[in-house]
């Protein structure tokens, strides 16, 4: 059952693959197509789908563009939508700022869409690489933000726990008494 599911899959990457290129070099000979990164073997199953999603993209683009940059804004979206609700681990103040950058960075990828839809050809890989750009760099805030979080949690724990074990060690234990 699974050699089957797997040999279908490879079939209809490959002929996705085969179709994105051949659209690609049909649509823009003097843009050629990016290099991918292969994945490691422990995360294939998440690679495939990302491989086959940007194929599908880069696909996409080169018949409809308009319809490729809605893709990504959609999906782009959806990305933001997911790294405020992790946003809200961060405490105090620190939480309504990074809505607010989540805030702006939502503006900025919908002007991009609009900047880009806007003209009658529009560069569809320029525009899906402005807006994943907002999106990596919103995560990679909140990356941040979290270590900083995380860093700051463990110093006052490790400060408080070394100041208890001071507080014990720095006495002397009266339960064993003086030796009579």
């Amino acid at each position: 059952m699974f050699s089957m599911t797997n040999r279908l899959l490879g079939i209809v990457i490959a002929l996705a693959l085969t179709s994105g290129v051949v659209a690609h070099a049909a649509s823009a000979a003097q843009r050629p197509l990016s290099p991918i990164a292969l994945p490691a073997a422990s995360s294939l199953p998440t690679a495939i789908q990302t491989a086959a999603s940007r194929l599908s993209e880069t696909a996409t683009s080169a018949i409809d563009p308009a319809a490729a940059i809605r893709g990504a804004y959609q999906r782009d979206r959806v990305a933001l939508a997911h790294l405020r609700q992790q946003a809200s681990q961060l405490k105090g103040s620190a939480h309504p700022a990074f809505n607010q950058f989540i805030s702006d960075q939502e503006l900025g990828l919908t002007q991009t869409e609009r900047a880009a839809l806007a003209t009658t050809r529009p560069d569809a890989q320029s525009a899906i690489a402005a807006m994943d750009k907002l999106v990596a760099a919103t995560e990679a805030e909140l990356n941040r933000e979290l270590s900083q979080t995380g860093d700051a949690n463990s110093k006052n724990s490790t400060q408080a726990g070394s100041a208890a074990s001071k507080g014990q060690s720095g006495k002397p234990d009266a339960s064993h008494g003086n030796g009579n």
